[in-house]
């Protein structure tokens, strides 16, 4: 392989453009109804605030530089045309740092304005139960590595923003259980994060492991040798890269949960708290469910 040409991806620069103008926006977006909520409402259990915070602007920014280096030069032209290596680190990027530090980065009063529509709040409060959520994740990083999928992303730009959306979304419904966004009164518990986050780190390694144990090369868009690396090399390392790294995010979120939870307790706080904005929402919930007379 010669020297890799740079290639400016103006596609890729638009949509960075663009998320970068909506933020402020997005973040803008429940403030008036936080006001209200202020002045009837002066508890404790009253939570969001009107401007994202230092921390959530830092999340928006790693969460943006994340997308960004997945779908730029060289990365992107690498996995175009070299390495399988370098596409599943797209979509771990994509998947896995991307997808949990934009949520982080959105303000909860944000959250909650964006998720009251009823038909937002029915789908995803059904799609990020436990099992939906692992079944869409699970299905969707599976199906991304398959070799026709990978043949069809490597069409155009159109197609990789397509299959990289997909992976965004799913990334989002599997982290919302994990980080407990959508308001609510039924959120997972401490212990029910653990579980959920083993069921995460396992299921999606399965395809990983044929890539490990592969012998041949599995795809037609990877056969030749590139970087000086062999085709079944490639698919080796590429999953023993989705091994490792799906283990160390998830796994390492679990600690930090199981840890924070151990410290609330010492200080007599609730690590499964129950904010207004969980009662107020299924208040919301039960009253659409019971019949008009």
């Amino acid at each position: 392989m010669g020297a890799l040409p740079f290639d400016p991806h103006p596609f890729a620069i638009a949509v960075a453009v663009l998320a970068l103008a909506a933020y402020p926006l997005i973040c803008s977006v429940g403030t008036r109804a936080e006001r209200v909520q202020r002045l009837s409402i002066r508890n404790r259990f009253a939570v969001g605030l009107r401007q994202p915070t230092k921390r959530q602007k830092r999340f928006f920014l790693l969460g943006m530089l994340a997308l960004f280096l997945a779908s730029y030069w060289p990365l992107d032209d690498i996995a175009q045309h070299y390495l399988l290596l370098a596409r599943m680190t797209q979509q771990l990027l994509i998947t896995l740092a991307a997808a949990p530090m934009l949520i982080m980065s959105l303000p909860r009063t944000s959250v909650v304005a964006l998720t009251k529509p009823r038909f937002f709040d029915y789908i995803l409060a059904r799609l990020t139960r436990p099992v939906p959520a692992v079944i869409i994740f699970t299905t969707t990083a599976v199906l991304a590595m398959t070799p026709t999928l990978v043949k069809f992303e490597l069409g155009s730009s159109w197609n990789q923003f397509l299959v990289h959306l997909a992976l965004l979304t799913a990334g989002v419904v599997a982290w919302i259980p994990i980080l407990r966004v959508l308001p609510g009164v039924w959120q997972l518990s401490t212990a029910g994060r653990l579980a959920y986050l083993f069921a995460l780190s396992l299921l999606p390694n399965v395809p990983a492991l044929v890539l490990i144990f592969a012998r041949r090369p599995l795809y037609p868009s990877y056969v030749h040798t590139s970087m000086g690396l062999s085709a079944v090399a490639d698919q080796q390392l590429t999953g023993a890269l989705a091994k490792i790294a799906s283990l160390a995010v998830f796994w390492g979120v679990a600690i930090s949960i199981l840890l924070k939870a151990d410290r609330d307790e010492e200080l007599g706080l609730d690590p499964d708290p129950v904010t207004w904005d969980d009662v107020q929402r299924e208040f919301d919930r039960s009253s659409r469910r019971l019949p008009k007379g």
